[in-house]
């Protein structure tokens, strides 16, 4: 582990701002700074947007999320694999579970990412404060240009995360 902390990004619905999902530590440093809101973007934490405990076993709706950034010397190369839960011949997984991003109808768009299939919370958050979100992603068939079958509309893609 190098250090863990939470998971930051931008607002769910500004079209704007940043589009990747930041593991912010949790003892900042700052240098100058002005205080001003003129002229600059907003980094808000992430909460997770899942109310059933189908998927995780447990129910995460407005739970922030926590994050960790690890590093494995003697594997220097990282992938997510989407749609599978498992990693490629030759690569060992560190970790698999499903596929997430913001809310698809929403203004702002996000990475995919890939949360662990035991995911953890911070403890006494859950609060509805928006910020970034978390959504499950789902395969659309029909007028997507997936092939359907193998893929199938309505199912939550799972993810491995997997090092070599």
């Amino acid at each position: 582990m190098v250090y863990k902390g939470q998971m930051g990004g931008a607002y769910f619905s500004h079209p704007g701002g940043g589009v990747n999902y930041l593991c912010l530590p949790e003892d900042p440093k700052y240098d100058k700074y002005t205080g001003s809101s003129n002229g600059v973007t907003y980094l808000y934490g992430t909460e997770y947007q899942v109310s059933s405990t189908h998927l995780f076993g447990k129910r995460l709706l407005d739970y922030d999320a926590p994050c960790v950034v690890c590093f494995v010397k003697s594997r220097g190369s990282m992938l997510m694999v989407p749609a599978k839960n498992d990693c490629p011949s030759g690569w060992t997984e560190e970790y698999h579970g499903y596929l997430m991003t913001n809310l698809f109808n929403y203004q702002h768009s996000n990475d995919f990412i890939c949360v662990d299939g035991d995911p953890e919370y911070v403890a006494g958050s859950q609060s509805n404060r928006e910020g970034a979100l978390l959504y499950p992603v789902q395969v659309a068939c029909g007028g997507s240009s997936l092939p359907c079958p193998p893929y199938i509309s309505g199912r939550e893609l799972t993810c491995a995360v997997c090092t070599k």
